[in-house]
């Protein structure tokens, strides 16, 4: 069973942490990018933060998929007590 609850919190803390970084992009963070160097910096705020909430969507349903019971509920404690 601990295989069982050690990948509900590995997908648990991957969506807590692309949830956290779209919220941050959502907030006004800016996302720029040379293409090569020397090159000019390139916004890519717009398409970061798409793909992030789409591997959250992809990340939650895959977490209700697997753990129905548990899915929706935050984690209480939270996931790591102690570091």
């Amino acid at each position: 069973m601990a295989g069982y609850d050690d990948r509900y919190v590995e997908i648990t803390t991957r969506l807590r942490s692309v949830q956290s970084f779209c919220d941050f992009l959502s907030q006004g963070a800016t996302v720029r990018v040379a293409l090569s160097e020397g090159a000019p910096y390139r916004d890519v705020t717009s398409a970061l933060l798409e793909r992030n909430r789409r591997e959250a969507e992809a990340l939650a349903r895959t977490r209700r998929q697997l753990y129905p019971e548990l899915a929706d509920e935050d984690v209480m404690p939270p996931l790591y007590s102690r570091h």
